[in-house]
Formats: C-alpha cells, sequence, structure tokens
C-alpha cells in the first residue's frame, strides 16, 4: 500500500468534500483575528514612517495630482478670461453705429477679432445667380439651410452676405425649402461681421450647396474679387426683404462664463482633497503604529467617549433592529477588550524550535 504524502493529507483535512456540481470549500477557519505585521514600518515609532519610500511614493502622487490640478484649473481661468474678452467684443460692437466697409474692411482680407460683430453699411447689387447654400445650420435647435448671397460694390468687389435661414423641403430634408430671392437693384445693407470659417464638413460641394462658410472656397466657387477676410449677417437693409428667411441673430450673443470659473474652482478643490485624504492616510497610520504609546491610547479613549456621546443615526437604529444589537464601540467600549487575542502565526522554524526534543508532529500537521 502506497502512503500518501503529508501535504495530500493535509489537504484533505482542509477541505470539506465536494458535492456534485460544488467548488470545494475551505473548512471554517479559527475564530478571532489574525495578527498581520508590516515589515516596512515594523518597530517605528512617531513619525518617523514617512521616512519609508513607501510613504514618499504616497506623498510624491499627492502633489503630483495637485499639479495636474492646479494646471486645469489655469486652463479653464484662462478660459474664462478669454470668453469675458470676447463678449466685452461683442458688447461694444454689436449696437454701435455701422462703419462703411471701405473703413472697417480697407482690403480684400482684412479683418482683426477685435472686430467681431462689428455693425458694418454695404451698398451694391445682389448676384442671384451666384447665390449659394449651407447646409447642416443649427437655428433655434432646428436644423437648416444658410442662404449666402454675393453683394457686387460699385468697385467690382464682391462682399459675401449671409441673408438668413431656411427650413429643409418637406418632400426632401436635403434640399431647403423655397427660398425668396433677394431685393432688385441697389440696395444698402447692415450687416454684423463675422470671420471666415475654417473648412467643415466631409461631403463634396453638391450645385449650389456648401459645408461651411469658407471664404476662399467661396471665391473659388464664384469667382471675382471676394472679401476673404469676413463675411456680413444680415441685420437690416434699405429694402425690406421678402418673408421666408428667418434672421439667425436677433439679440447680442454672449458666451458662458461662469461654467468656466466653476470648474477652477472644482479643479483647486480636487487638489485640496488629495491633500486632506494624504493626511487622513498619515493619521491613521500614525495610529496604529503608536497605539501601545500612553498618549495615544488616552487620545483613542476620548475619541470613543466623544462617539459614543452623540445621539445614534438613523442608520444605526435601522442596523440594531436587524443584528439586534449595536458594535461595543458604539457605546464607548473597547473593541479589543471584546475581542480575543490575535493569533500569532509563527514561521515553521519557530514552531520547531518551541517542539520538545523527539517529539514529531501528528501526520498532516505542521
Amino acid at each position: 500500500m502506497i502512503e500518501e504524502p503529508a501535504t495530500t493529507t493535509q489537504r484533505r483535512t482542509e477541505v470539506e468534500p465536494r458535492r456534485s456540481g460544488e467548488l470545494a470549500r475551505p473548512a471554517a477557519r479559527p475564530a478571532g483575528p489574525i495578527a498581520v505585521y508590516d515589515t516596512v514600518t515594523e518597530g517605528m515609532t512617531g513619525w518617523q514612517f514617512l521616512r519609508t519610500w513607501r510613504w514618499f511614493g504616497f506623498i510624491a502622487a499627492a502633489i503630483l495630482f495637485a499639479v495636474v490640478c492646479v494646471f486645469l484649473a489655469r486652463w479653464q481661468f484662462d478660459r474664462g478670461q478669454q470668453a469675458s474678452a470676447d463678449n466685452a467684443i461683442v458688447a461694444a460692437n454689436y449696437s454701435a453705429a455701422p462703419v462703411p466697409i471701405d473703413e472697417a474692411l480697407p482690403t480684400l482680407a482684412s479683418y482683426d477679432p477685435s472686430q467681431n460683430w462689428q455693425r458694418v453699411s454695404v451698398t451694391g447689387d445682389y448676384l442671384t445667380a451666384d447665390q449659394l447654400v449651407v447646409r447642416n445650420r443649427s437655428n433655434g435647435g432646428d436644423n437648416g439651410f444658410e442662404v449666402i448671397t454675393p453683394l457686387q460694390l460699385s468697385d467690382g468687389s464682391i462682399f459675401i452676405v449671409d441673408r438668413g435661414w431656411v427650413t429643409p423641403s418637406a418632400d426632401d430634408p436635403l434640399s431647403p425649402a423655397a427660398i425668396p430671392d433677394p431685393a432688385t437693384g441697389t440696395v444698402t445693407v447692415v450687416v454684423h461681421l463675422r470671420p471666415s470659417e475654417e473648412q467643415g464638413g466631409t461631403g463634396a460641394q453638391s450645385g449650389n450647396q456648401i459645408s461651411s462658410i469658407t471664404l476662399p472656397r467661396v471665391q473659388q466657387t464664384i469667382g471675382g474679387d471676394v472679401y476673404t477676410g469676413a463675411y456680413g449677417l444680415l441685420d437690416s437693409q434699405s429694402t425690406a426683404a421678402q418673408p421666408g428667411l428667418q434672421l439667425l441673430q436677433t439679440s447680442m450673443p454672449t458666451e458662458d462664463v461662469g461654467t468656466h470659473y466653476s470648474y477652477t474652482v472644482q479643479w483647486l478643490f480636487f487638489a485640496l482633497i488629495g491633500f486632506f485624504g494624504l493626511g487622513l492616510a498619515m493619521r491613521k497610520e500614525h495610529r496604529q503604529l503608536n497605539s501601545d504609546d500612553p498618549e495615544e491610547r488616552q487620545r483613542a479613549t476620548e475619541r470613543l467617549r466623544k462617539r459614543a456621546s452623540k445621539p445614534f443615526t438613523d442608520e444605526e437604529l435601522e442596523d440594531e433592529e436587524i443584528d439586534g444589537y449595536l458594535p461595543l464601540t458604539r457605546w464607548g467600549g473597547s473593541a479589543a477588550a471584546a475581542a480575543p487575542p490575535p493569533r500569532v502565526i509563527l514561521p515553521p522554524q519557530a514552531k520547531a524550535a518551541e517542539r520538545p526534543p523527539g517529539v514529531e508532529p501528528p501526520s498532516g500537521v505542521e
């Protein structure tokens, strides 16, 4: 008969027999906590544990997290500052008296960001044959088309005017509804200057439809001496326009500033939370390593007394109804006094040294 190894016998004594369809379950462990020792901070007292590499890493991580949060807070603050500056420009330009186009835009490529939403007066004739439609444009949450019509000045130059927005056709959502013709003859319009847009959309130009008001591309499409620095969003004109187009901007636009400053405060708060969490971890480690210190014991007793003096919360009362009791520490008692002493797990060498000479352990037991 072949004798089974001791490890096999020990395994059989530690695991209950497995039933059909079930995994093997380990036998119940002895009651009571098991002592666990930290070899990194063992023997340290006071705040000496902060000089270990582990805590160096924790502190460095908290500092790095704070630096990232401060960087993001500064980024949001700069965005808020830029939004405030943009709003100031719009407020100064939106309702100001119109400026002649040759004064506002001395050359075809002229435009400065400080001229955003500036009111400009232009006199000329609409070139209806070169009219274009910009697809996928939103107005009040609805999707539709913007109609841009070239306006030829007396010197032959061409200024692009965005005459308004129109809904899609009821029969074909990819095409605009009926577009009213622009005024005939010489007209004087007042527009708000807007910069040339970046090329948008991936689709190619289809008929008179374009994906964005990119003025250099518009110049290539219609030809001639086109103003490529800015175009005009129609505000009013001397000859009343025919009904059918909706003006795109009827009130002064503003950028949201408060959100950026709110995010700035939040990121700074997150940086403080990181250091707060680090401080809590330091305090917890200090209390554990100095639990035998009389002063620390006195402070722990005082904490238990203050905690026991507080009224029970609804959650604690609910737990008492379910479990039938509240933890002893909640009443101001000592958890250490109520719990059995920790079971110290000795290494095999120590066990062998404590065993009397000539006595061998039972089969399957260390």
